[in-house]
């Protein structure tokens, strides 16, 4: 693995004082939950967790400046840079350290949307060099700017202030660029939209892959870790990732045995049970996925 070691860098800019979401006028209800950046949560020791106003987002805390991870949702067409100001201002209440590292889990708008902002202030984005080619092809993404700076063809090794944290790619599966990020001081591993509250999507236009899904968890449980961080909603334990994994083979055995008993693409929607699992796909997931399958 590749090592990447940062120094100190000048002063961090201070940061301005950002705009809150306020309620509409009339009494209205205000942003559903998760739309807006939430308050900073401690996870363990100098690491940190960001909901909301896009993916989860971590923070690691050292001596030399700060480690993130993901940065969330885009300026609206609007303008205006709220999710990045309220970022910033969640970070600045546990540390007045400048941010040294960005690494993206992957190249989706919810976790690359204020990359510029972050390199703007000094900072390097650190993702594979497949993240950086599909950010800079995706009708989604391509016209974000804040392409990393720094990129690395399959794994890396980031050490700031003695904390080191570790970037994998195992595979394809919500996309062709996915990158589980590992902190083993902590023993928490960011999982991102590898795992999720709700049906799993894979991105089949952009490298995704639901038949080599569950080796990039493969890969995750075989790291020491006792807290997983998906891309939305609540830390996992590693029973929870190890049952999402299972679910997801589950989903993959029953197409190829349903195509083996004479499935074609346009029926295999309807001959494969999921409704047990509690996730409802698309139509055009069995397509691709009978697509894998048949190679």
């Amino acid at each position: 693995m590749k090592r990447l070691t940062c120094s100190i860098a000048a002063l961090f800019l201070c940061v301005a004082t950002g705009l809150v979401a306020q309620a509409p006028p009339g009494g209205g209800r205000g942003p559903a939950a998760g739309q807006t950046v939430e308050k900073i949560r401690e996870l363990k020791p100098n690491l940190y967790m960001i909901t909301g106003g896009g993916a989860n987002t971590l923070v690691r805390v050292t001596p030399d400046g700060l480690i993130v991870v993901d940065t969330k949702n885009p300026p609206p067409p609007s303008g205006g840079d709220v999710n990045y100001t309220r970022v910033m201002e969640e970070i600045a209440s546990v540390s007045k350290a400048p941010v040294k590292i960005v690494i993206n889990t992957h190249h989706h708008p919810d976790h690359v949307g204020n990359n510029q902002k972050f390199i703007d202030a000094g900072a390097q984005v650190v993702a594979l060099e497949a993240l950086k080619t599909r950010m800079a092809s995706d009708p989604r993404t391509k016209e974000i700017p804040g392409l990393p700076t720094q990129t690395f063809a399959k794994d890396q090794v980031i050490k700031l202030g003695g904390a080191e944290v570790r970037a994998y790619s195992f595979g394809r599966g919500h996309t062709g660029d996915d990158t589980m990020v590992y902190f083993p001081d902590t023993k928490v591993v960011m999982v991102s939209d590898q795992m999720s509250d709700t049906t799993p999507i894979v991105d089949f236009a952009n490298g995704g892959s639901a038949v080599e899904w569950t080796k990039i968890l493969d890969g995750v449980l075989a790291l020491d870790f006792e807290m997983a961080i998906p891309g939305r909603g609540e830390p996992k334990t590693r029973a929870q990732v190890q049952a999402f994994r299972d679910k997801f083979a589950m989903v993959v055995t029953r197409a190829s045995d349903a195509i083996k008993a004479g499935a074609t693409r346009d029926t295999l929607a309807m001959q494969v049970k999921t409704d047990d699992l509690g996730w409802t796909f698309q139509p055009a997931f069995y397509g691709s996925l009978f697509d894998e399958l048949k190679k």
